[in-house]
This record gives structure tokens, sequence and C-alpha cells, in this order.
């Protein structure tokens, strides 16, 4: 009878006489390993097909989660996650018809619809995220579209100055946008502009009936072009999450961000009896999208709460290196700050740092020369 010893020796001289490779023996490799290991070797592209995605998102979930971790230990600081906070500055009252939001007004889910929160409320909310460690703050509007408000968009202009003044990244979700009004925010200094495909091109019409994937398209078009990173995510049912992961892995540029969400069913909504997403769903969605765009921030995003410590670990190793934190995530529950600090203390995890473009960091210091001239003067 073989030793344990001899059969490894004798796997070891196949491996030296280039019989047979020594991974050969045991497995042969999946989709997410040959991927994984093409992507740490040739970087990011820009031309899956959505057969290939669909193949590392079927991997074996333990290979898949493997091979995630070790696309984002190549791409990223494994142990780094950045903390943001998203505030909802005007809740309720929208005239779209997604299936998911207890904000639109076409469901009775009891919320009021309110009017745009004012500057001090937004900036002690964005002053307490930062105490808190958050290092980005999203600000969302339950509108379909920002035509017809310029006062209000003129007010969120000013918001967005002022909390990037914090030396925040700031990130801004207002419905579909005009060419100028990202122009105009890219001025501002937004980082980000966050505009979910929420599902694939196929599903879309079973979700949201009230404008088209075209137009979603569109917006993210006019964010890309104005130089503002764009954060795009959601996803269904698993042909349709693989087909959102093939839309942003095309797309000229990768999002900066992409949220993975699990549905929180909100009562009085047409997807309120939807069945809840399992943690290993989640694994794979994210470990796909860690592999098929392997710089972009993973953002572990609503439906968090649900998931336990231990499950949320999954999600980073897989991973994810961005949570939202907080008590609400615009309407729905969410994690709280002190649940997040005791998160990142047991699982050893290290709060990310603002992050700003070259461009954005040689104009601030540019402005702060011309600053201290003058004063000088």
């Amino acid at each position: 009878m073989l030793s344990i010893r001899s059969v490894l020796g004798w796997q070891l001289s196949l491996r030296r006489s280039k019989w047979l490779p020594l991974q050969c023996l045991c497995y042969s490799s999946s989709a997410a390993a040959v991927e994984a290991e093409r992507t740490v070797r040739e970087g990011p592209r820009n031309d899956w097909t959505k057969p290939q995605i669909k193949s590392i998102y079927d991997s074996p979930v333990l290979d898949l989660l493997f091979h995630g971790a070790q696309v984002h230990r190549h791409a990223h600081n494994f142990r780094e996650v950045q903390q943001c906070t998203l505030l909802s500055i005007k809740t309720g009252g929208c005239s779209e018809d997604c299936s998911y939001c207890p904000q639109s007004s076409r469901y009775d889910t009891g919320l009021k619809a309110q009017k745009l929160m004012n500057k001090d409320a937004v900036i002690q909310a964005a002053q307490k995220a930062k105490e808190a460690g958050s290092t980005r703050f999203c600000m969302g509007a339950a509108w379909r579209d920002t035509i017809g408000r310029k006062t209000n968009f003129n007010n969120i202009l000013e918001y967005v100055k002022e909390i990037r003044e914090m030396g925040m990244e700031v990130c801004c979700t207002l419905g579909m946008l005009e060419k100028q009004q990202a122009l105009e925010l890219k001025k501002a200094g937004l980082t980000a502009y966050n505009h979910n495909l929420d599902t694939s091109r196929e599903y879309y019409p079973n979700v949201i009936t009230t404008r088209s994937y075209d137009e979603r398209l569109e917006t993210l078009k006019h964010v890309r072009e104005a130089g503002i990173n764009v954060c795009s995510g959601l996803g269904e049912a698993e042909e349709d999450r693989v087909g959102l992961l093939h839309t942003l892995a095309t797309l000229p540029t990768h999002p900066e961000s992409v949220p993975i969400n699990a549905l929180l069913a909100v009562k009085g909504t047409p997807l309120q009896d939807q069945k809840p997403v399992e943690v290993w769903e989640m694994v794979r969605m994210i470990a796909t999208a860690r592999i098929v765009m392997p710089k972009a921030m993973v953002r572990l995003s609503a439906g968090r709460v649900r998931f336990s410590m231990p499950e949320q670990a999954l999600c980073f190793l897989a991973g994810a290196n961005s949570i939202f934190t907080g008590e609400k995530l615009l309407t729905t529950p969410n994690n709280d700050f002190d649940a997040d600090k005791l998160m990142f203390k047991i699982l050893g995890l290290t709060p990310k740092a603002p992050s700003f473009s070259e461009d954005e960091t040689s104009a601030s210091e540019a402005e702060n020369c011309e600053e201290a001239v003058s004063s000088s003067g």
C-alpha cells in the first residue's frame, strides 16, 4: 500500500518530467480559474461574451470564491473596505414604476413624499457620516429625471461643492441626466453618478416600463463623457444578473463602482413577495464581477442588513471592497455605524481613504496654490 509521501513523490516526479500537470491529476480547471488567471496576467478587457461570463458565474462556488479572491488581492489592497453613506435628500413621489421601489407614487407603501432637504441638514448628515468613518457621501433624489428642476438642481450643485470641500468623495443618484447637467455636476466636484441598470436588457420591461434600457445607457454615456465615474449595478434572476454583468463589463470603460444588491422586498410594491436572495447568489455575483471588472469598486449594497457577519465576510473574501453604512439606505433599513465598526475590528478590515482622479488632485493643488499666493499678496 502506497504511503502519502510516496504518492506525492510520484506526482511531483511526473510534473518534473512534464508528463502531466499536477492539477490534472485531481480536477479540471473551472472557467473561474482560467479567466481569473487571464485577468491577472492581461488586466481588464471589454470584449467579454455572455457565455464566458455565465461560465464563470456557474463555476463551483468554492472555486469561484477562491479565484475571485485571487483577482481581488492582485488588483486591490484586500483588507481595505470603503465605507459609504447614502442619504435620501428628496424622498417619495417618484413618477417611475420601478417594481422594487417604495418611493414610486404608483404604490401604496405608506411612504409620504417630501421636498428636497435644505443645505444645513444635508451637510450635517455628511459631517456625521465622515465622523463615523465614511469617505464617500451619496445623495439620492426620487426623480425620474432632472429636467425642469433648475432651482433644486442648483441647490444640489452647492451641496456637492461643500461636501467635496470636506474631503469626501461625492456621489449622486438623481434620475436621468442631460449632457449639460453632467458637465455641471463634474464642475461642482462630483466624484461619481449612480444610475443602476437594474437587470438585463431582456428582463428590463418586467421591472420598469416608464423608461427604456437605452435611456439609462444614455445617461451613463453623458456621465462618462463628462469625466464622472459611473456607478451602476443591481440584478435579479440568475440569467439577468449575468446579462447585467455582461452589459457593464463591455462598456467602453468599466464602471468605477458596481453595487451588488439583495432585494429588500417592501410591502405594497409588485415585488413584495419576491424570494430573498441567498448569500451564495451574492458570492457568485461579487466574485464574477471581480473577475470580469478587476479594478471596479464592488459595493455590498442594499439588503446587507439581512446577512450575518460570517456571510458578509464571504462577500469580502469574494471581492467586495465597499459597503453602505448608516441606519438607512434611502428608505430601507441598513447596518448602523456601530455594528460595522465592530465588524471591521473582528474581520481585521481597514477603512479605505477617499480616492480622487489625478486631474482633480492637480486642479485642487493649483487652486490651493492660487489662494496661498493671493493671501500672501
